[in-house]
């Protein structure tokens, strides 16, 4: 690692063992979505209203709705509350997350860095439209769950690359570029998830996605034979890198603990990355706008 490399990674690793690390605010669309949400008695014409307020995510919000995933029986929908009621809050939720999302790294993208934010988008919009598909298919957890944490998984990807902005220097060397990213993304990516008052489950996606060794632990403190959320999304951000990669499926993949807990076995995992293609494709089309 050169010394400017060794700069940014010694002064982020003080701010976070202090806890004065400058973490980003949630963006407003999210924040306002998320506050409504958290009244259990609030409608879907109050939720509606907010919606609303937005166009951008209005519209996004209606393809969505009407997209392969969601519309099965081929119903069109126009207007935002059914809309809501058809997919649901936390799902209304994640899409708003996504688009916040959308946002911050159009905000950055400029620049050498610029093609590494869009490629980061896609990629993150590929692991939620594939976590949305593997937690319907081999879990209990719920679509919008899985959906959110896929969208928010390499959040702390944004953060650094936002900070070496800072550091010109650094996006010169290649080799320590990618690996101050690789080693501090989930770590930092908790951090940001747990200021913004996201689950848990959430925070632990960001954290322990990279960790193909990891074992979850259930509620007795004990190991987990269960999928857990950060299980969908590990085993879907494999199923992304793979097909931007131009790759099929990993032989070793079935030999993964997540792999293992899902249930994926190589016919199913075939059936996801290629049978499932035109839900996740509708899925990405529609997060993207």
């Amino acid at each position: 690692m050169n010394s400017i490399g060794f700069e940014f990674v010694q002064s982020l690793s003080e701010e976070l063992s202090k806890g004065t690390v400058k973490l980003p605010s949630l963006p407003d669309i999210a924040l306002k979505i998320k506050n409504v949400l958290e009244d259990p008695d609030v409608s879907a014409k109050q939720v509606a209203k907010v919606v609303g307020s937005e166009a951008t995510f209005t519209a996004r919000l209606l393809k969505v709705a009407n997209s392969a995933a969601l519309n099965s029986s081929g119903t069109t929908i126009k207007d935002i509350p059914t809309a809501i009621t058809r997919m649901g809050f936390k799902m209304a939720h994640s899409i708003a997350v996504a688009i916040a999302m959308d946002q911050v790294l159009n905000a950055h993208s400029m620049g050498k860095l610029d093609q590494y934010f869009k490629d980061l988008w896609r990629h993150s919009l590929s692991v939620a439209a594939f976590s949305c598909v593997i937690a319907k298919k081999r879990t209990k957890i719920k679509p919008d769950e899985a959906l959110i944490a896929g969208v928010l998984h390499d959040v702390g990807k944004i953060y650094l690359l936002a900070r070496m902005e800072e550091y010109p220097e650094l996006t010169e060397d290649l080799q320590t570029f990618e690996a101050v990213i690789a080693e501090w993304h989930t770590g930092v990516g908790a951090a940001i998830l747990e200021a913004w008052r996201f689950s848990d489950d959430l925070v632990l996606v960001a954290d322990e996605h990279e960790m193909l060794d990891r074992v979850p632990i259930n509620d007795q403190g004990g190991a987990s034979f269960e999928a857990d959320l950060t299980d969908v999304v590990q085993a879907a951000n494999l199923f992304a890198h793979a097909i931007e990669q131009g790759n099929e499926m990993d032989p070793e993949w079935p030999g993964i603990g997540a792999f293992k807990r899902l249930k994926l076995d190589e016919e199913l995992i075939h059936e996801i990355m290629v049978q499932s293609k035109e839900e996740i494709d509708s899925i990405v089309s529609a997060l993207q706008g």
